[in-house]
């Protein structure tokens, strides 16, 4: 029976995906460096920008140099991540439920504080697990055992909630219900190698399929995962 959500943050939570792209290329310009194609960046997300640096660059000391720049871009721009439409809906319906609730995103936590300080992620959740929190980035099931031990809940009994194939071979990794976001513009069902457990296609949606997999006698194999 599932008892929590976990959540991805870019794409899932907040529309903050373009914005990001705009400081890789920030990033690279700055360096004097080729801007590789946003293909190339995008098929790294689920991973820290620290590294995806090293991954396009091959280097460490280049890759920190490069997120600096990253950060120093996010700074400037003051560009700020918003929530999604009908997430905040749907966060103050789990909070009157009294669902446990936590992120796993693959930013991170430094670049993570300055796009979403204002929307007040400490209060809405009980924890937040960043990209340097972890040994391995998604597909890595690491980040969703490390939430789910915050909410004492198995990874069974958790929903997680992502946008992208990475986070379904994570959740699916972890034995957790895995749900596709499909409500950001950037989020393709095409895109998706393996199925999801549901696939969502507004906010809305999720709440539903929580509701179906909390409770005893629901029929879906899809929702057990013990």
């Amino acid at each position: 029976m599932v008892k929590g959500i976990v959540f991805d943050f870019d794409g899932t939570l907040a529309n903050s995906l373009i914005g990001g792209l705009d400081a890789f290329n920030y990033a690279f310009e700055t360096m004097g460096l080729k801007v590789p194609q946003e293909t190339e960046v995008k098929q790294h997300f689920g991973a820290g920008a620290d590294r995806i640096f090293y991954r396009l660059l091959g280097n460490w000391e280049h890759a920190l140099q490069a997120f600096d720049h990253y950060k120093v871009y996010q700074t400037k721009k003051l560009f700020r991540s918003n929530w999604h439409e009908g997430i905040e809906t749907l966060l103050e319906k789990i909070a009157e439920h009294k669902v446990p609730t936590a992120i796993v995103t693959g930013r991170h936590s430094e670049d993570l504080a300055m796009v979403s300080q204002h929307l007040g992620l400490a209060s809405r959740f009980i924890s937040v697990v960043c990209d340097n929190h972890v040994s391995a980035s998604k597909p890595s099931p690491e980040g969703i055992f490390l939430a789910a031990g915050t909410l004492n809940l198995k990874p069974s009994e958790i929903i997680y909630v992502g946008d992208s194939v990475g986070d379904v071979a994570a959740a699916r990794s972890a034995g957790a219900i895995s749900v596709a976001a499909l409500w950001d513009p950037t989020a393709k069902k095409e895109s998706f190698s393996e199925a999801p457990d549901h696939w969502a296609y507004h906010p809305s949606e999720l709440w539903d399929i929580f509701m179906a997999c909390s409770t005893n006698a629901n029929p879906s194999p899809s929702c057990d995962r013990v």
